[in-house]
């Protein structure tokens, strides 16, 4: 397996924790889904930056000739 398809799947997870952390905020309205709103946008934005930073740092580096 390369490592970019280990990031790809850290972009997908923080795709789908954005996703449920935006559904508790604004579709499941309940007092007690407050902490788990932020948490779930905390957590796909800490996977997406993590995901982009291991993309842009795994690049195959130029053979020089």
């Amino acid at each position: 397996m390369k490592n970019s398809a280990i990031y790809y799947g850290v972009i997908a997870v923080g795709v789908i924790a954005l996703l449920v952390g935006l559904y508790y905020m604004f579709i499941a309205v309940h007092p007690f889904h407050s902490l788990r709103a932020y948490s779930g946008l905390g957590a796909g934005v800490l996977l997406l930056i993590i995901g982009i930073a291991g993309m842009v740092m795994a690049r195959p580096k130029a053979s020089a000739k």
